[in-house]
């Protein structure tokens, strides 16, 4: 690949490659990075079929043979691969690389990815001493504006939810964990077994206590609460909640296929009766917001969830005060059952957790940064990676790939009406973007333009482990990467809209700053610009901002990034695309996607599976029901005395679906 600038940016230094290696080499350490993306990087070939795809229906592989054969292959391919790259990074610290990869020409985008490579976080100095019990991990993270995690805002509970609630199965997040991919990890399930396609026994965990807060008061988990929490998941039919009166929750599409659950607290066990074989199943139940709420707050009167004091579960720690705007705080939970499957150790490890609220307050963040008030930050660019390290040398660099579809976008108020319903008129806007502006102008060239589907599903032949990586292709994306002003006029004064008869409409954003908020701002830009068209901005709050978008509460038009990340890509397609689904907020209502993203719901063979969601992301791209702008990679930075605080490709720490708060510790 020939050599390009990524690091240019609108009327600002470039840092170089000699620059990078100057500030890792003044570090000492770096991060790991997961090289998910692009050309070259072919020590990353961790994303087996069988990690991506079938973890979901890895306890039914016995239904489909070819289904499992690939699985057999694909986990031969990556056990073969993780330990050529563990014999090629033994000796190296996070930030370096080898003497053959410093010789190699490569983008700065790519030579970030393989430098701050997640492997090297085992290599880190302290990883011996520990872990260590203790301390208090502080984080800048703005309070929930909403603790109902049954509500409509379910989803964005995710960041919060791990910290104090438990649910049946997750997936592991620590320095030790592959971040290319996940893998079922029991919680409440100590084990879980399939008699038959349409059977799912889990074994919950022995000694689980609920925390100590009223009404539950300490009391044992008993199988009957997790029977009633997953009931109240799926689709609300307990305690009196009105199906006519109250929508489902969000997490209901991720149970169609559920028949009925049965406990028995004797055995301590939940059985899941299946109507039909669902491939989704175990992926979908990872999602850090499926978990068990106490059987006393499941009631038909919602609002009871909503206040913080009400937040009880069985996880690792308890939330103890919360004051909006400010701050938050919790303390361990001293009956916690969990022990760290690595070292047998009995978790959480800190004893208390602090988060501060700096939204729209970032220098008031940087200061807290540089006194070592907070333990760890996100970059925003390059420039920020240069501060952090000037001012905390021991700082620890991650650069991660995006979660499958966190990509900002455009969504409409009603695609039956006008202007919207044109598709010439969404294909226009569209082509008015110009995403390799943004991509140098807002992120440095540490972005790609993308679509919003779980990427980790789509078959890639050319790749060791036969599935793709980030990010998509130009070709790939077609009228949603191209950027072509003079098309887009045209489509735009066939649907009647010119100079005399511009298009004009609202469109809201946040007014948090920032590069999303610099983002929304270009794209506005790029459409007066290229287009012609007049896009009236209306910024609101950001918790406003977060309930239009579920509430559909706005004008015409929204530009938001929060598709939601997904464990299984069938909540990417059908729980956010199937006309019936509660999840799907943007009005698509097609005959082609419901079959298809039904079909897929049953599909356990691989291949089939993935040529269905290829049909689905095609369909899309043909009718731009969302335009998607670019998606950046995360920089975060932890400083060096933290261990354990990663990032994955499909979750973050802090932020949506953090399951490793438990494991995180520091070495002072």
């Amino acid at each position: 690949m020939a050599e390009r600038n990524y690091w240019k940016r609108m009327q600002r230094k470039r840092l170089s490659r000699r620059s990078l290696m100057s500030a890792s080499a003044r570090a000492g350490v770096g991060a790991a990075g997961i090289a998910l993306v692009g050309c070259g990087d072919d020590d990353d070939g961790q994303q087996t079929a069988a990690q991506a795809q079938p973890q979901q229906a890895q306890p039914q592989a016995q239904q489909a043979q070819a289904q499992a054969q690939a699985q057999q292959t694909a986990t031969q391919q990556a056990a073969t691969q993780q330990e050529s790259m563990e014999e090629q990074s033994v000796a190296l610290l996070p930030g370096q690389l080898t003497a053959e990869e410093e010789a190699m020409s490569m983008t700065p985008e790519e030579e970030w990815r393989l430098r701050f490579h997640w492997s090297k976080l085992q290599n880190l100095p302290g990883q011996a001493d520990g872990p260590k019990y203790g301390g208090t991990w502080t984080l800048a993270h703005l309070p929930a504006a909403n603790w109902n995690v049954l509500g409509p805002n379910a989803n964005t509970m995710a960041a919060f939810a791990p910290m104090f609630y438990s649910q049946l199965v997750v997936f592991p997040m620590d320095d030790w964990a592959n971040a290319h991919y996940y893998l079922n990890e029991g919680d409440l399930a100590s084990a879980w077994e399939v008699p038959d396609p349409t059977t799912v026994v889990f074994q919950i965990q022995d000694g689980v206590k609920w925390q100590d807060k009223p009404p539950v008061n300490g009391r044992d988990l008993t199988a009957e609460d997790v029977k009633i929490a997953y009931d109240a998941l799926r689709d609300g039919s307990f305690l009196g909640h009105s199906m006519e009166e109250d929508p489902v929750p969000v997490q209901a599409s991720s149970y169609t296929a559920v028949n009925d659950i049965e406990h028995d607290n004797a055995s301590n066990t939940v059985r899941f009766n299946l109507i039909e074989p669902a491939a989704y199943l175990f992926n979908n139940m990872m999602n850090p917001f499926h978990v068990v709420a106490a059987p006393e707050f499941i009631t038909d009167d919602y609002t009871v969830l909503d206040d913080w004091r009400n937040t009880v579960g069985t996880g690792p720690y308890v939330l103890d005060f919360v004051e909006q705007g400010k701050e938050w705080k919790a303390s361990k939970h001293p009956n916690y059952f969990k022990k760290d499957p690595r070292t047998g150790m009995q978790l959480p490890f800190m004893d208390a957790l602090h988060g501060p609220d700096f939204i729209a307050q970032r220098e008031s963040e940087w200061a807290a940064w540089e006194t070592g008030e907070i333990d760890r930050m996100t970059m925003n660019d390059i420039f920020d990676y240069e501060r952090a390290l000037e001012t905390q040398t021991d700082t620890v660099f991650q650069v991660t790939a995006p979660p499958p579809a966190w990509q900002p976008y455009v969504t409409f108020k009603d695609l039956n009406e006008a202007p919207f319903n044109d598709v010439r008129v969404r294909k226009a806007l569209s082509l008015g973007m110009n995403r390799e502006e943004q991509k140098e102008g807002i992120y440095n060239g540490l972005a790609a333009a993308g679509a919003g589907h779980n990427w980790t599903f789509f078959r890639d032949d050319n790749s060791p482990w036969g599935f793709r990586e980030w990010p998509w292709t130009t070709e790939e994306l077609a009228d949603g990467g191209v950027f072509d002003a003079e098309e887009g006029r045209r489509l735009l004064d066939a649907a009647g809209f010119n100079d005399d008869n511009p298009l004009e409409f609202s469109i809201a954003m946040y007014t948090v700053p920032g590069p999303y908020l610099n983002l929304f701002l270009l794209v506005v830009d790029q459409w007066r610009t290229n287009l012609g068209v007049i896009a009236n901005h209306q910024q609101v709050d950001l918790e406003t901002w977060i309930a239009r978008l579920v509430t559909r509460d706005f004008e015409q038009a929204l530009f938001t990034w929060l598709v939601g990340a997904e464990m299984d890509a069938d909540g990417l397609t059908y729980g956010k695309m199937h006309s019936e689904s509660p999840g799907n907020f943007y009005g698509i209502n097609d005959p082609d996607i419901d079959e298809w993203t039904q079909a897929q719901r049953l599909e356990l063979d691989v291949d089939k599976r993935s040529d269905l969601f290829e049909l689905i992301r095609q369909k899309e791209l043909e009718n731009m029901w969302r335009i998607f702008a670019v998606n950046p990679y995360r920089i975060a930075a932890r400083r060096g005395y933290l261990f354990n605080e990663i990032d994955t490709y499909n979750a973050w720490n802090p932020g949506w679906g953090a399951t490793n708060t438990e494991r995180i510790w520091k070495n002072l």
